[in-house]
């Protein structure tokens, strides 16, 4: 090993061995009891947890939707032939690449996923750039895949799965040099209350770069009824809502991109590979859940298209 003697290698992997054994989370969280955690749930995170502790979309999502990545895709063209897993992995890369820029992504420093997910990116983050990630997230299965994974990726002294909600994250104040959230924040009902969280468990300095399924602004609810009666929710956000909370909390614009397109294609290419491989999916999955993500996925098209609906990545920093 150029430039490093045999005695700092042995400590080094000393080192590593002894994370690996306590299995260290990255903050000082102290996971408490599910019970504990879960009665502080509101009705529609108790309803996002309901969905995607179902068995039917816990393994449709892992093995159709993206793997170990469950967002919308950056596609090529052709879109129809691009595969769903590479798209959704292209987004991870292009956000990472957007982090890398600020200078955070290096060892030692501290993020949390927000709505981890199957924790692709906390997974992917910590082997390239030696960061430790906390994956925040309120479903059970989805957590057992990723501690799975994980614990097979032999990443559990920089990775930890930690079940709860953005609505209370569960660390100290200033505790993250950055937090990231794909395609999470929709679930939400006080999309303040996320903001206001953000703010508070941010070091100064630190940015939060996230995703979300949202509304064009100033679109009304009303015009949105299918998409919203998909999440269970009486309203979305939207760019200039998410603007306003930033602000509100006092955290600074740092890069607003808008990807409308993104969305329409990623609905679209899910569909696509439902009906292509329906049979394939009946395996695991009830034709009943088929017909209704089929529906879901129509009207989340077809408001798309109509110009109703946004994604965008936003990147806001705590001063």
């Amino acid at each position: 090993m150029t430039g490093v003697s045999r005695a700092q290698s042995k400590q080094v992997s000393q080192e590593m061995e002894l994370r690996k054994a306590e299995n260290r989370s990255p903050t000082t969280i102290q996971q408490l009891p599910k019970e504990k955690v879960s009665e502080k749930f509101d009705n529609n995170e108790k309803v996002a947890e309901s969905y995607y502790d179902d068995m039917d979309a816990d393994t449709f999502y892992y093995r159709i939707w993206g793997g170990q990545d469950i967002h919308v895709g950056l596609y090529n063209e052709p879109v129809e032939k691009d595969v769903i897993r590479d798209a959704s992995r292209r987004t991870v890369y292009y956000m990472t690449d957007l982090l890398k820029e600020t200078g955070l992504l290096k060892p030692g420093a501290v993020g949390m996923d927000l709505g981890a997910g199957y924790g692709g990116t906390a997974r992917y983050l910590a082997e390239k750039f030696g960061v430790r990630v906390d994956c925040l997230n309120i479903s059970d299965s989805q957590n057992a895949r990723n501690r799975q994974m994980t614990e097979e990726a032999g990443l559990t002294h920089l990775v930890s799965v930690i079940y709860g909600s953005f609505q209370d994250i569960p660390a100290p104040d200033c505790s993250y040099d950055f937090l990231w959230s794909s395609d999470a924040i929709d679930h939400a009902p006080d999309k303040a209350q996320v903001f206001r969280e953000v703010a508070r468990v941010l070091k100064p300095g630190g940015i939060f770069i996230f995703t979300d399924l949202m509304k064009a602004d100033d679109v009304p609810a009303s015009e949105l009824g299918p998409v919203l009666e998909r999440i269970k929710l009486p309203d979305m956000g939207s760019v200039k809502l998410y603007r306003s909370l930033a602000s509100a909390n006092g955290l600074k614009e740092y890069a607003v991109y808008e990807k409308p397109e993104a969305l329409i294609n990623h609905y679209w290419r899910v569909k696509l590979e439902l009906e292509k491989q329906k049979d394939e999916i009946s395996k695991f999955c009830s034709v009943a859940f088929q017909e209704r993500m089929k529906q879901g996925l129509d009207h989340w098209v077809n408001a798309g298209k109509a110009g109703k609906l946004n994604w965008a990545i936003m990147m806001f920093q705590k001063p």
